[in-house]
């Protein structure tokens, strides 16, 4: 069955009211996904001339760089010249773009708090995580799976 008799197939079950909105968008989603898994140079399956997921690979790990002016301005570049060209760019963002925030207010809570010394743990819990979060990120991205970081308060819609 090709992509287009399949999105056919769902947008029938949707007017039927077999499927609510939500489960049509996410079946829609995930034929996409398997489309472009199995045709990686197909449709959206590269951006900016790299394959999509080693674009969101690349997007996660670009926090590494969190410690110096670059890590916290390439991910949210990455992401913003993305987001409106690939789905799935757009939602690994989301879930990046939301813990990216998260924890610079994290980071100025522990700062401030640095007076009372609960602040210390605070900051040092925070800078491991932004370590450990987008390698944990970048592996679950390479292995086909979209990973919401914990902690990450939601700005942003994931789905």
């Amino acid at each position: 069955m090709s992509i287009s008799d399949e999105i056919s197939r769902l947008e029938q079950l949707r007017s039927q009211g077999t499927l609510t909105e939500d489960e049509f968008l996410t079946a829609k989603r995930r034929v996409l996904r398997e489309d472009s898994k199995r045709f990686p140079d197909h449709g959206n399956g590269r951006l900016f001339g790299i394959a999509e997921d080693t674009w969101c690979l690349l997007m996660h790990l670009s926090q590494l760089a969190y410690f110096s002016v670059v890590g916290f301005i390439l991910p949210i570049v990455m992401w913003a010249i993305s987001k409106d060209e690939s789905d799935l760019a757009r939602r690994h963002g989301a879930r990046m773009m939301n813990w990216v925030i998260s924890s610079a207010i994290y980071f100025a809570i522990g700062i401030a708090l640095l007076a009372a010394i609960v602040g210390f743990p605070i900051v040092v819990t925070v800078a491991v995580l932004n370590v450990v979060f987008p390698i944990v990120a970048a592996v679950k991205c390479k292995n086909g799976e979209i990973w919401s970081y914990p902690l990450a308060i939601r700005f942003f819609d994931e789905e």
